[in-house]
């Protein structure tokens, strides 16, 4: 796998497997085939898969939140069924929405999106 996208998945899987998330399998799969997005593939338990990547040359903060973001799609559509989807949760709001992923002062961050308070770095939750 690429290094960038390696280094932007490394703390977004840290939050699923602290939280009790759904943890994905990622294949290095390069499914975008060109080197300005490095990609791979995430598969859940039934084989289900979803592409993730990020924008070569970006920022850590801004390809960290950039998969945050991907990864919670697939967390999502995971949990879909089976436990509540609003992972992860919004700790002022647990029961209606997911916290969602932000680039502030210079950090990806956990933050809500009905007020935007800026709940935890990305990769520090648990």
């Amino acid at each position: 796998m690429h290094v960038e996208l390696a280094r932007a998945l490394a703390p977004v899987l840290h939050d699923l497997e602290t939280t009790g998330g759904p943890v994905p399998q990622v294949d290095d799969e390069d499914w975008q085939h060109d080197p300005r997005w490095p990609s791979a593939m995430l598969r859940g338990a039934d084989g289900s898969a979803m592409g993730i990547s990020v924008t070569f040359g970006d920022s850590r903060p801004e390809q960290v939140a950039q998969v945050a973001d991907q990864v919670q799609e697939w967390a999502v559509e995971e949990l879909w069924g089976s436990r509540p989807t609003n992972w992860p949760p919004c700790p002022q709001h647990p029961t209606t929405h997911p916290l969602q992923a932000a680039v502030r002062d210079g950090a990806a961050r956990w933050t809500c999106p009905e007020d935007g308070t800026a709940v935890a770095v990305i990769g520090t939750l648990g």
